[in-house]
């Protein structure tokens, strides 16, 4: 039997549902603070709009609550190993769980390393605690849509199944911080990819088939035959899809098709193409220099017009106006 190299080399490697998703957030810029704390020691973090915070207790213990989150109250006691994502970016206080003074963030004596790595030593001369600290930056629209569909805190304890992975990230995250070589930023970017998209699916895997409504498209993780429509709509985002296609492929009649996506996924399948197209080209805008009909037809639109107004509809800036923010 002869080997087909080609084949091989042109077969994309497959994704599921969370990870094409996840893997469209269109991160920003990241960085990461290391800070060793010691007792007594309180830390302010003021909310930071389109950004996601993380913190990764290395050693000691700490203890983290949220500010002005009466609808979603964040009380934890932190122990050594465990790691807390904060998709909003919602304001908090660190502390070592006894002290009420709490510094705010822009009076603390943080060092500059470079543009993405600080360290911070801070305290008393008590019992000390070690962190990793990061925050992450978010412009595209649908990303934004997609975190605020989260909860306030996502908490992954020591022994938590996802937790080495996370650890592992974390430890590299923090070396290529520290580092200056060549290729350092593009490694930092995309540790921290791996680092959120481990720690979303860790918790959006757990929530598959509890509260599919609240979490939109993840939904459709509780259902085969709906998976199995978004698998190809991602897949094959240019072709012409309908109503009775999608459920013709997925072995469903056409109503209860379009009844059983809506309540799983939150949109209509039609509004949902519509989306993950526009999400994609807004990539396009972003990366590339093609023009608007070009990218247009892409996606399966035959007319400039059309698709610039679908992507104004679900993007809510022109394809114009997209460029010039790029």
């Amino acid at each position: 039997m002869t080997f087909d190299y080609d084949k091989r080399l042109a077969t994309k490697a497959s994704e599921s549902v969370i990870s094409s998703l996840l893997n469209k957030m269109s991160m920003e810029s990241v960085f990461c603070t290391q800070s060793t704390l010691r007792s007594p020691w309180g830390i302010s973090m003021p909310a930071i709009d389109h950004c996601m915070m993380f913190h990764l207790l290395a050693s000691g213990t700490a203890h983290i609550q949220a500010l002005n989150t009466q609808s979603e109250p964040l009380n934890i006691d932190m122990q050594a190993g465990d790691f807390i994502l904060l998709p909003k970016g919602i304001g908090h206080v660190l502390s070592d769980g006894e002290s009420n003074n709490h510094v705010p963030l822009n009076k603390l004596p943080i060092k500059f390393i470079n543009e993405h790595f600080e360290q911070l030593e801070f305290g008393g001369n008590g019992r000390q605690a070690i962190m990793l600290c990061g925050a992450i930056t978010f412009k595209h629209p649908l990303t934004l849509k997609l975190l605020e569909t989260l909860p306030n805190a996502i908490y992954i304890q020591k022994d938590d199944s996802a937790n080495q992975s996370i650890q592992s990230l974390v430890h590299l995250l923090s070396n290529e911080a520290i580092n200056t070589d060549i290729g350092t930023s593009g490694m930092i970017t995309r540790l921290a990819d791996l680092l959120v998209i481990t720690a979303l699916r860790q918790y959006l895997e757990h929530q598959q088939g509890t509260h599919p409504n609240t979490l939109n498209w993840v939904g459709a993780l509780a259902d085969a035959r709906i998976t199995k429509a978004v698998q190809l709509v991602h897949k094959f985002p240019e072709k012409h899809w309908s109503l009775e296609e999608l459920a013709t492929q997925v072995g469903m009649s056409r109503t209860n098709f379009a009844v059983e996506f809506k309540r799983l996924v939150g949109n209509s399948p039609m509004d949902y193409l519509t989306a993950w197209r526009m999400s994609l080209a807004y990539t396009n805008f972003q990366t590339t220099k093609d023009s608007i009909l070009t990218i247009a037809t892409q996606y399966g639109y035959q007319s400039e017009s059309a698709f610039s107004r679908a992507f104004k509809k679900v993007i809510g800036f022109s394809p114009g106006e997209v460029r010039k923010r790029t």
